[in-house]
């Protein structure tokens, strides 16, 4: 596989859980921000769901169950959970093209339930990563408010990196937002 595939797509694993990506909303309500700045790929998303912090909540902090419903993501599992400290190791594939790709990480996530969560990379193929998830009450449902910085381990061309990431993003959080709506709804989310 190319380096720069492969830390592409890490990365997009990485934004998965924090984070954190539809059931009868748009996709334009998702804003995703992608910038490169030198060596590092800062990403910067928010999106409306119409449940409680503690729905949303509940959803992202799924781990074990992810790869049910977050599409790129093949397994997730706990390590260890302590003190409000989760330890979770994740593998997943992605497509580009006629292309598949295999990643992994392990990350630590500091929770702050109902509020935020932050995530940092313990191993996997990003030489660093950071990311934070906030959850904020808004009229009528939660805003999720999501971002992360990393460091590739190697460089990758701006425009499809930028795009792929972009687009890796706006879908989980897509799929997050039809799985909270499913979940409280599991009527009509059928």
């Amino acid at each position: 596989m190319n380096p720069w595939t492969r830390t592409v797509l890490a990365l997009c694993l990485a934004v998965l859980p924090a984070a954190l990506p539809l059931a009868a909303e748009k996709s334009d309500d998702i804003a995703v921000r992608v910038e490169i700045l030198g060596d590092v790929v800062q990403v910067d998303a928010e999106v409306r769901i119409a449940a409680s912090k503690q729905e949303v909540w509940d959803v992202l902090t799924d781990f074990e169950r992810l790869p049910q419903f977050i599409s790129n993501i093949v397994s997730s599992k706990v390590l260890s959970r302590s003190a409000g400290v989760v330890r979770v190791a994740q593998t997943g594939k992605t497509s580009f093209g006629p292309l598949t790709f295999e990643f992994q990480s392990e990350r630590e996530l500091t929770l702050a339930p109902f509020e935020q969560f932050e995530s940092r990379m313990l191993s996997g193929n990003m030489k660093r990563y950071r990311g934070v998830t906030r959850l904020e009450a808004v009229d009528g449902g939660t805003r999720i408010r999501f971002h992360s910085e990393a460091v590739p381990d190697t460089a990758m061309p701006l425009g499809l990196g930028r795009a792929l990431i972009e687009s890796e993003t706006r879908e989980h959080f897509h799929e997050v937002r039809r799985e909270v709506l499913r979940r409280k709804n599991p009527v009509a989310g059928k």
